[in-house]
C-alpha cells in the first residue's frame, strides 16, 4: 500500500470525531453525489473549495492553488514546486486523475489536542483506482483556506471516522 501525505499543520493524531459528520451516498457507496444534507449545509464552503483546488490540480495550475487556497501562514511550508512533486509522486503511483463528482461529499469535523479542524473529503478516480483526498481547514464556519492536504488510497467503504484511524 501506498501513502502519500501532505500534512500543512502539526496535527499527527486527531482524538476525537464530532456528532456532524456526514457524507453523501448510501451505506454501500460513498461515492455518490448528493445535494448537501442539512446537518452539511453548514460546510457548504468548504465543499466548494475543494471542488475549486481539485479543478486547479486536474490543470495542473499548482500556482493558483497555492496563492488563492493554501492559508498564508501555511504557504511556507507548500510551494508551488511542493504541490507538483506531489502531483507527480500521485501520477506515479495510481495513474493521472481521471475525475471526481463535484456533488459527492463527506465532512468530519476533528479534535486534536485543542484545535479544532473540518476535514472536506472527497473521491478522486486516478486511472488504477479511487483515491480519497482529505482537505483540512480550521473548524471556523468560513473555511476559505485550507491548513492540510492529504492523498489516501480510499478503502472499500469510508465509515465515520475511519479517515484517522492511524497517525498522519
Amino acid at each position: 500500500m501506498t501513502l502519500i501525505a501532505l500534512a500543512l499543520t502539526g496535527c499527527d493524531e486527531v482524538v476525537e470525531t464530532f456528532e456532524q459528520s456526514s457524507r453523501s451516498g448510501t451505506v454501500i457507496d460513498d461515492d455518490v453525489e448528493a445535494p448537501l444534507s442539512d446537518k452539511a449545509k453548514q460546510y457548504e464552503k468548504a465543499l466548494e473549495l475543494s471542488n475549486r483546488f481539485l479543478v486547479l490540480w486536474q490543470k495542473k495550475d499548482f500556482h493558483s492553488i497555492h496563492e488563492q487556497l493554501v492559508d498564508p501562514e501555511m504557504q511556507s511550508r507548500l510551494s508551488v514546486e511542493k504541490l507538483a512533486d506531489i502531483d507527480s509522486h500521485v501520477e506515479k503511483a495510481y495513474g493521472k486523475l481521471v475525475g471526481f463528482k463535484k456533488g459527492q461529499w463527506a465532512f468530519e469535523p476533528k479534535r486534536a489536542k485543542k484545535q479544532y479542524f473540518l476535514f472536506s473529503i472527497k473521491s478522486v478516480t486516478h486511472e488504477k483506482t479511487k483515491l480519497n483526498y482529505l482537505f483540512q481547514f480550521v473548524l471556523d464556519n468560513k473555511y476559505e483556506k485550507l491548513v492540510g492536504f492529504y492523498v489516501r488510497e480510499k478503502p472499500a467503504l469510508r465509515a465515520p471516522g475511519q479517515i484517522h484511524s492511524n497517525k498522519q
